[in-house]
């Protein structure tokens, strides 16, 4: 292989903590349990990471007014490297880039009620200013990890998965970066609610490593073979996308579809779109937004890293095609299409 190459992911979900968690999660294809949720600005029920406080997960240190954001972000970069068993080598050239969709909204929100209420001259928490930006989690990644290559936020909501895929490849195939941790984190809070309402919110967080495919480096869950986005009425701009990343690939060779989307709307373009450039007969078929909630920025990541679940599980998988499908309200839609080539242990044992 010489293209560009997923070798390890890991993600903290409503399901929990680490890869294996989520592959349990969506093989056993049980939504996850929805919990009452409350803070200053709103009441809800939501699916979110579980057993997750800042302060026992990273300490005290540096996490006085750290955003919850940024601090999933760490945690799964933390979880990503621990579970590769030092197959994932860091250097001076490693990167990060994340996708959001505005940040933390909760800080946000906080700093501009602070900056209208507080004692004048407006006395707000300068500590917390740098985590209401929205690339706040990029950063935080490269200093807590010592990550010294390129450092890049993706603001593209529910179609920051393939957005971000394709900003990583680039840094890859450019020689800018040796490895680059992709993905991308949405938080749930009060503020969150009140900018989406309607649906069962979720959160969750999911980082995965990827590399060219030079002598030396680890041997490859996925190819990613292509990638699309485009804006446009969501149906036909979804199946524009597809048709684009299959061009000249046989649609038999597709072992399975991810569709990423929470919303019934939008999960139901989804069929639609894939039914009529792949129709009915592809075997695996994963929909962890149904199962999760609506996780924002995360979706479209946790599509791809569902896919690579599904494919550990399955033989039939390998050497196949799977593809992850992203749309969005506002029209943007997406989709990546990877080449599936076996479970890690598998590829170990070849080595």
């Amino acid at each position: 292989m010489t293209g560009v190459l997923i070798t390890a992911w890991s993600a903290l979900t409503p399901f929990g903590h680490g890869r294996a968690a989520f592959a349990d999660g969506v093989l056993r294809g049980v939504p996850a349990k929805p919990v009452s949720t409350k803070d200053d600005w709103a009441e809800a029920d939501a699916r979110v990471v579980p057993d997750f406080d800042i302060v026992e997960q990273l300490g005290r240190k540096g996490t006085s007014s750290m955003d919850r954001t940024s601090a999933l972000a760490i945690a799964t970069l933390r979880e990503l490297v621990a579970d590769a068993g030092g197959a994932v080598e860091i250097d001076a050239r490693t990167g990060v880039v994340l996708g959001t969709t505005s940040g933390s909204n909760r800080t946000q929100f906080e700093f501009t009620r602070d900056s209208l209420t507080r004692r004048k001259p407006y006395l707000v928490n300068p500590a917390q200013m740098p985590f209401a930006l929205m690339n706040s989690a990029a950063a935080q990644c490269a200093m807590w990890h010592g990550l010294t290559g390129p450092n890049s936020t993706v603001a593209a909501g529910r179609n920051a998965g393939p957005s971000v895929l394709r900003y990583a490849s680039r840094l890859l195939r450019t020689g800018r970066a040796s490895g680059v941790f992709a993905g991308a984190v949405e938080e749930h809070s009060g503020a969150r609610e009140l900018l989406e309402p309607g649906g069962v919110l979720g959160e969750a967080s999911v980082l995965l490593f990827m590399q060219t495919g030079e002598p030396g480096n680890r041997p490859a869950l996925a190819e990613v073979v292509a990638l699309d986005t485009r804006l446009g009425e969501p149906r036909r701009a979804l199946a524009g996308c597809l048709e684009h990343v299959l061009s000249g690939l046989a649609v038999d060779e597709v072992w399975g579809i991810a569709s990423t989307a929470a919303d019934p709307e939008l999960s139901e373009v989804e069929r639609e779109a894939t039914g009529e450039v792949l129709g009915p007969r592809v075997e695996t078929v994963v929909r962890p937004g149904l199962l999760v909630g609506d996780t924002g920025a995360a979706s479209g990541v946790l599509g791809v890293a569902a896919l690579l679940a599904a494919a550990e599980a399955d033989t039939a998988a390998r050497g196949r095609l799977a593809v992850a499908t992203s749309v969005d309200r506002d029209g943007t839609a997406g989709a990546v299409v990877l080449r599936l080539t076996g479970s890690p242990h598998e590829l170990r044992g070849e080595g």
